[in-house]
């Protein structure tokens, strides 16, 4: 009997022994886990407080503090997986849910964070949950999704000028005429967007002035383009197409902006070249089209017909100028230049282009290039890529003093 009895206390302290360092450690690991958290430390912080959520279960929250401690040291993955443990034993709050979408947008699952970002809509600040929205929308291509969260936030946050120009950047894609108030709010509230504003504002106006929808979205999805927004322009080129399937134009547009992207783009060229061989402006993306290629004598030939159908088209000149450089004939592609700036004397764009031809390739840098930068500075002065080509032409000519281009 006696020593059933010890036997039993001796069980009961070894128990004790066993189980009475687990609390204690982990309230050493929470605390460290505080600390390093607090210097910025995060990394540490995650793997202290996952210690700490092992050691103390009772403790689920403290799962969510890892995913965020591992968020903020950008471990995406172990994030993610420490939420969802979070969520498994019913301790994941909304602001957690939010971490977790971070987590999972940062590894690359849009489809994922968005699904976890829209459960929580009413839990965080929408402030915050909006704009994360409007970027999953984004990569996920739902652009009429991504103006509605964009307007959303804007309903919380007025001032936030990038938001307004991305929401004008959407609009232009499917509605041109909406676009221009929310562009222009944006300048106001960040002067540093006129230039970008500007180039849009020029384009929608002229596009506003005819009562053809395709084309206004074509004109639309090339100043996008211009400015960079291939993705956006690809829209407003499909949606051009939806309203008018045969439009040569907008097909060639497509293809090119799909190039620009790194996609193929050819069975669009195709397309536009059966709807309208006749385009001088389908038989020059064409042209670009076969460059890419490294096709310069096909390129050339479709670059001349477009020349040939638009003979005083300055911009059909230029692109027969580059078309002959690529296939070599130098002499033959300065003609070119050269014609462009006589077509448009007062345009800066073709006296760039011949400075910059004669400076590529090291040819009559006196007697063409100089002159050419010297004019492209007249044109173009507030432009420090204007000084720039005209500072390595004097310096290739060795005249720092006497030639200036003034």
């Amino acid at each position: 009997m006696q020593a059933t009895v010890r036997n039993a206390l001796i069980g009961i302290i070894l128990l004790a022994l066993i189980l009475a360092p687990r609390p204690a450690a982990g309230s050493l690991d929470l605390q460290q886990a505080r600390y390093l958290d607090g210097v910025g430390k995060h990394a540490a912080a995650a793997v202290a407080y996952t210690s700490a959520a092992e050691r103390l279960p009772w403790e689920p929250s403290l799962w969510e503090k890892a995913g965020q401690a591992y968020l903020n040291a950008k471990d995406y993955a172990h994030a993610a997986n420490a939420y969802e443990i979070a969520l498994n034993r019913q301790a994941l709050s909304p602001t957690g849910y939010m971490g977790w979408g971070d987590s999972v947008f940062a590894l690359g699952n849009a489809g994922v964070a968005l699904d976890l970002w829209n459960e929580q809509i009413k839990g965080v600040n929408p402030a915050l949950l909006w704009p994360r929205i409007a970027r999953a929308d984004q990569v996920l291509g739902l652009y009429f999704n991504e103006i509605q969260a964009w307007q959303k936030y804007l309903s919380y946050q007025p001032n936030d000028a990038a938001a307004h120009f991305r929401l004008g950047l959407l609009l232009a894609t499917i509605a041109p005429g909406e676009a221009l108030p929310e562009l222009m709010q944006a300048k106001r509230l960040d002067p540093t967007l006129d230039p970008s504003v500007e180039s849009l504002r020029s384009a929608l106006n002229t596009a506003l002035i005819s009562d053809d929808n395709a084309y206004q979205l074509l004109v639309s999805g090339r100043a996008l383009g211009a400015l960079g927004n291939w993705d956006l322009a690809v829209e407003a080129f499909r949606k051009a197409i939806a309203v008018r399937a045969d439009y040569a134009e907008a097909w060639a547009w497509l293809g090119e902006a799909k190039q620009q992207q790194g996609q193929d783009g050819s069975v669009e060229i195709a397309r536009a070249i059966a709807l309208n061989p006749d385009s001088a402006l389908v038989e020059s993306l064409y042209g670009l089209y076969l460059q890419r290629q490294k096709q310069p004598k096909q390129a050339l030939a479709a670059i001349q017909k477009a020349a040939a159908l638009e003979p005083d088209n300055p911009g059909w000149q230029m692109a027969l100028g580059e078309a002959y450089e690529e296939t070599g004939d130098l002499i033959s592609a300065l003609k070119y230049y050269q014609n462009a700036t006589e077509l448009s004397p007062d345009d800066a764009t073709f006296w760039r282009a011949l400075a910059e031809f004669s400076l590529r390739n090291n040819l009559d840098l006196a007697g063409t290039g100089l002159p050419a930068a010297s004019r492209l500075v007249e044109l173009a002065g507030n432009d420090w890529q204007s000084d720039d080509i005209a500072g390595q032409i004097l310096l290739e000519t060795d005249d720092l003093v006497g030639q200036r281009p003034s």
